[in-house]
């Protein structure tokens, strides 16, 4: 039975990284005062919104750190598993995931090109569920690694 309690915590924190990886697939970004949104995938990948031929386009550019935004979650939920005092290295990543997380509106990078001429815009973004959701499940992931380091015994 106390074995069974011994990997319950390392469950619950690789599920709440899974989940938080997840969170990938479902609307990150809305823009303010409109309609549109776009999920993870197109953030993280890149997405052509907007296509009038040779003429005009709109697009959201290729973003690496939003891809590692929403990868550093399933890592931190997973190395507890694998190493035997990897609360410390889980509680690190899971803090850069919720900072790159909050931070995905303002390091993506939407660029309108009109005749050939290509111009980064700013834009106005609003969080969306999968974003929200995202953040709050690495704040978990954060706490559950904080709970077990308080948990471990100091060396004197």
């Amino acid at each position: 039975m106390k074995k069974i309690q011994k990997y319950d915590l390392k469950i619950i924190n690789a599920f709440v990284g899974l989940l938080a990886s997840l969170m990938i697939m479902l609307t990150v970004l809305v823009l303010k005062d409109s309609d549109s949104s776009f999920t993870g995938l197109e953030v993280a990948f890149g997405n052509e919104f907007a296509n009038l031929g040779p003429w005009a386009s709109g697009e959201i550019a290729f973003n690496p750190l939003v891809l590692l935004a929403f990868v550093l979650p399933l890592i931190g939920g997973l190395i507890p598993l694998y190493l035997k005092k990897g609360y410390l290295i889980s509680t690190i990543l899971f803090v850069v995931s919720a900072i790159l997380i909050l931070l995905i509106p303002e390091f993506t990078t939407v660029t309108v090109t009109i005749l050939g001429n290509v111009n980064e815009i700013d834009v106005e973004w609003t969080y969306g569920i999968g974003l929200i959701i995202a953040a709050g499940l690495s704040i978990l992931g954060v706490m559950i690694g904080l709970l077990k380091l308080s948990q471990q015994p100091r060396l004197a």
